[in-house]
């Protein structure tokens, strides 16, 4: 059984998706919801970057709006080359990142995801460079046309988290802090100590129980797929700190570890565990499918995590310091193949891929390097494509399926040699 590959074909027996992961629905339902009715509500919309400090929305009972998450949104609509040549008749280059051509043309537009007018206009700006140079002039352009306030908070740089220094650690400290001041200013809600402490509580708790899921995936045979991990990930990303976040995730954990108990993987036949980089295709996740016809099943990636990290409620500002300068994005090429080189030893992977985004050079241009490192180190193969992650007009699915194909069969010949 070994020795012959799996043909390619729909019949490869997969586990189903996680039952528990139904609540989603409801939950994406309602958060659309409370953001369409937030100017009613008196709710402050906050339009936040990724890795922005989240848990100074909910300290000041506002809703987060993330453009790059709805961007993801409205690839998988297929509604996003509408809005992205939009972004591009407005005159910004077309090689940009399609997450914020996207929601540039959303706005010109004045059309969402669902066919409606799109989100409420923010009232707070809240940026980072922390995760990319791009967001604050992205930020800056949002503030241009909708005037209202904008909060960008400083974050130094840094090679990885094993070498942060306590004045980097403080500096940022204090940056949030003069943010949640500026917040409380502009929203003339008086700021509550005490309120922080919950909030990065309820965040610490949501990230321990997305580790756990992540931990488990180390297991043979992984017992969730690369699907499941990316479509989990909404309430990590957008509604981290909140309690419906850190109780989502409690069934998710219960449900994925009886699969380990009970031996279940989502493949019955894994003949090969991979590890992905970096960001998803949002119009089309069902690729990960057709690795999964071949046998393979991916075990490990550090998108889900870049969302996930551990804070220390009793120090609110000096814990949220910590955890956005660690996370593996502000990693310089070398540090990434160390986090990935541990991850491949302990999650026993046989192969690497990496999608190399073309409108996001800045993290697709050290793959190579990082290949190269787990090849002649560890002796892992890996595989390259290109696509854009919002923008379906850059994948081309034939090509794409003939670079696995030849993949696999390289993994066939070294892991199962004849």
């Amino acid at each position: 059984m070994e020795g012959k590959a799996p043909e390619k074909t729909e019949s490869q027996a997969k586990a189903p998706r996680l039952s528990s992961s139904a609540a989603l629905g409801p939950m994406n339902e309602q958060y659309y919801q409370d953001l369409a009715n937030a100017k009613e509500t008196g709710t402050p919309v906050f339009w936040i970057t990724s890795m922005a400090p989240i848990e100074l929305v909910s300290a000041f009972d506002g809703i987060a709006f993330l453009p790059e998450n709805y961007a993801a949104l409205c690839s998988s609509r297929k509604v996003a080359p509408e809005f992205i040549d939009a972004g591009v008749s407005l005159g910004y280059a077309a090689g940009i990142c399609s997450y914020a051509l996207n929601c540039f043309g959303s706005m010109h537009l004045g059309k969402g995801a669902f066919g409606d007018a799109g989100p409420p206009a923010p009232d707070i700006l809240l940026a980072t460079e922390g995760a990319c140079i791009t967001h604050p002039k992205w930020w800056e352009a949002l503030q241009r046309h909708y005037n209202c306030p904008l909060v960008i908070v400083d974050a130094p740089y840094t090679v990885d988290s094993d070498t942060l220094s306590d004045h980097q650690k403080r500096y940022l400290a204090a940056e949030l802090e003069r943010a949640a001041h500026e917040i409380a200013g502009y929203t003339g809600k008086k700021f509550d100590m005490d309120k922080l402490r919950e909030v990065v509580a309820l965040s610490d708790r949501t990230s321990e129980l997305w580790d756990e899921i992540d931990a488990m995936r180390a297991v043979v045979p992984t017992p969730v797929s690369q699907i499941d991990v990316f479509t989990l990930q909404f309430p990590l990303v957008t509604l981290k700190g909140t309690k419906p976040a850190a109780e989502f995730y409690g069934p998710v954990v219960e449900e994925v570890r009886q699969r380990v108990e009970n031996g279940v993987g989502f493949l019955q036949n894994e003949r090969f565990r991979l590890m992905w980089d970096l960001f998803p295709v949002f119009h089309n996740l069902r690729l990960f499918n057709y690795f999964a016809d071949l046998g393979a099943a991916f075990v490990s990636d550090l998108y889900g995590n870049a969302f996930s990290g551990r804070l220390d409620a009793s120090d609110p500002f000096g814990g949220m310091a910590a955890r956005y300068l660690s996370f593996f994005m502000r990693s310089s090429s070398m540090g990434k193949a160390v986090i990935y080189k541990e991850r491949a030893k302990r999650y026993k992977v046989d192969g690497m891929v990496f999608h190399a985004n073309r409108c996001c050079r800045c993290f697709s241009a050290e793959q190579p390097e990082v290949g190269q490192i787990l090849r002649q180190e560890l002796g892992i193969p890996s595989m390259v494509f290109e696509a854009d992650m919002v923008d379906v007009r850059a994948y081309d699915d034939e090509q794409v399926k003939a670079r696995i194909d030849a993949f696999i069969e390289l993994l066939e010949a070294k892991k199962y040699p004849k």
